[in-house]
């Protein structure tokens, strides 16, 4: 609490005592729009552009005063622009907040910053004219040192569970999981949901858009998506995956047996649908993939806190390498990354794996003095 208090004493005291009209909450929020609009025309989801918008409404709101929110060209002034920033940085690690978050809270401000400097215009009067020409000398105020070095924050806590106990996991979900609660129907859309994730290595956002006539392939046993991401943040890419036995079962069930009874089925060729028949929510997976999780802790099959739906495609990873250890660059073009290294960062051998491998390794070496053999 004192931390807090500190922090947002100091958020004032940098807080310029220059006087500004109604106008200039009209300039402030245009420079948002407009790059909310780049946005939308470089392809990024929903979930992006609402996550950023909320964000920049909380963010500038928090660092102004009681009558109004900081500006754009306030949180860009030199000098003091990157001071407000490092004391931000310092803030969210005093907090605990980890690395992951931090890079995206201070990423996206960065964003926003880069977009103004390479369009620095408001509109007065309806003709475009320079942020400086009005308010004050502008610069990006956030720097390579004010964001945490790119790392996997979970990697201290393991991986919270073996890729070889995932079968275990979705079998204690059929179990003890579809027929509970009131919602049997949602609750088998949900489990499908999960068995895509773990058998594709699809991103959740590209499971919810998953459209029935135009993305399953179920006789050349492929899956489409069309909302893979482009490198650079140039938009959406299609690109095809593997659409393997149990994920092509799963789905010709649901399809049968439970889509038919959610609300708008009949409204919308989509796969996955929420009650109203309308896109599943991202919060949603989340929510009750927690669920599943309690589930399966209580029928003895582990799973640590740190497990969200993006270590399904981790888990398809892990299990594709080490099923087809020279197909590296297969489980690229199947994740949709271009590059490697990006891929290598996915792969999470369990500790018994590894045991396994070095036992393996141990077994065929000879010792002598001066050498180790293979």
């Amino acid at each position: 609490m004192l931390k807090l208090v500190k922090y947002e004493n100091d958020s004032k005291k940098l807080l310029t005592s220059n006087k500004y009209d109604f106008e200039s909450l009209i300039h402030h929020q245009y420079l948002i729009d407009e790059y909310l609009k780049s946005h939308r025309i470089r392809n990024h989801s929903t979930r992006t552009i609402n996550k950023n918008q909320m964000f920049f409404k909380s963010w500038f709101k928090d660092h102004g005063s009681d009558s109004r929110p900081l500006f754009i060209w306030e949180a860009m002034e030199p000098g003091i622009g990157p001071q407000r920033i490092a004391n931000y940085g310092q803030y969210l690690i005093d907090m605990d907040i980890s690395s992951k978050t931090i890079r995206n809270y201070i990423g996206m401000l960065q964003g926003l910053f880069s977009f103004v400097l390479s369009r620095p215009y408001i509109l007065k009067d309806n003709k475009p004219i320079r942020i400086t020409e009005v308010y004050n000398r502008i610069e990006q105020p956030v720097s390579e040192y004010e964001i945490p070095v790119h790392a996997y924050d979970s990697e201290s806590k393991g991986i919270p569970i073996d890729p070889e106990n995932i079968y275990d996991f979705l079998k204690v979900i059929r179990d003890h999981y579809l027929n509970s609660g009131r919602y049997p129907h949602l609750n088998a859309r949900n489990y499908a949901m999960i068995v895509m994730a773990t058998e594709t290595g699809l991103r959740a956002d590209e499971i919810i858009n998953l459209d029935i006539k135009r993305d399953l392939f179920f006789e050349s046993k492929k899956i489409q998506t069309r909302q893979g991401k482009s490198k650079r943040g140039s938009g959406k890419r299609s690109r095809v995956t593997l659409f393997p036995p149990l994920a092509r079962d799963t789905i010709k069930y649901y399809l049968k047996f439970h889509r038919p009874h959610i609300g708008g089925a009949n409204d919308t060729s989509r796969l996955f649908i929420s009650r109203s028949g309308k896109i599943v929510a991202y919060s949603q997976i989340h929510l009750f993939l927690r669920k599943m999780i309690e589930i399966s802790n209580k029928n003895d099959v582990p799973i640590a806190d740190h497990f969200t739906v993006h270590w399904f495609r981790r888990i398809f990873a892990t299990r594709f390498i080490e099923r087809y250890p020279d197909q590296l660059e297969t489980l690229a073009m199947l994740l949709g990354h271009s590059g490697l290294q990006t891929v290598h960062s996915y792969i999470r051998h369990s500790a018994a794996w590894k045991n396994v491998k070095i036992q393996e390794i141990l077994e065929k070496v000879e010792f002598n003095d001066n050498s180790m053999e293979l």
